[in-house]
């Protein structure tokens, strides 16, 4: 069995992508009052954009260096964002709720009885003619 690790045609995958969402930024740019930046971002996605769609074999060098750059970004978030995210805000805010008492999913045995009152609501047999 074969497993595909990437876009079938990774060139027109990066122009169509990235060039699309480069023009969704120049709109955001033109929208803010940012002309001048906007058409230089809105320039190179319509460049990237009409490549990918019509040659996307011209975007071989470009597609190989976003690749690379994606993988070296997965690698950063993968480790050490979540190292940081995990060693600096979780670990301490799960020391803090434990030594206070805190229990924000409502978990804890000895406070539920593991039963829920019936809702008055649903007493009445209209409220299964208009459920929402």
């Amino acid at each position: 069995m074969h497993t595909q690790k990437g876009p079938s045609n990774p060139e027109r995958s990066f122009g169509v992508s990235v060039g699309g969402v480069l023009c969704l930024i120049a709109l955001a740019l033109v929208w803010r009052g940012r002309v001048a930046r906007a058409e230089m971002v809105g320039g190179v996605g319509a460049v990237l954009l009409v490549l990918g769609l019509a040659r996307p074999s011209l975007l071989k060098w470009p597609s190989a260096a976003w690749w690379r750059f994606a993988k070296a970004l997965g690698y950063v978030n993968a480790r050490i964002l979540l190292t940081v995210l995990f060693g600096l805000v979780l670990t301490p805010l799960g020391l803090v709720w434990r030594v206070t008492g805190t229990d924000p999913l409502s978990r804890r045995r000895e406070r539920w009885s593991g039963w829920s009152a019936y809702p008055a609501r649903y007493r009445d047999r209209k409220h299964y003619e208009r459920m929402y």
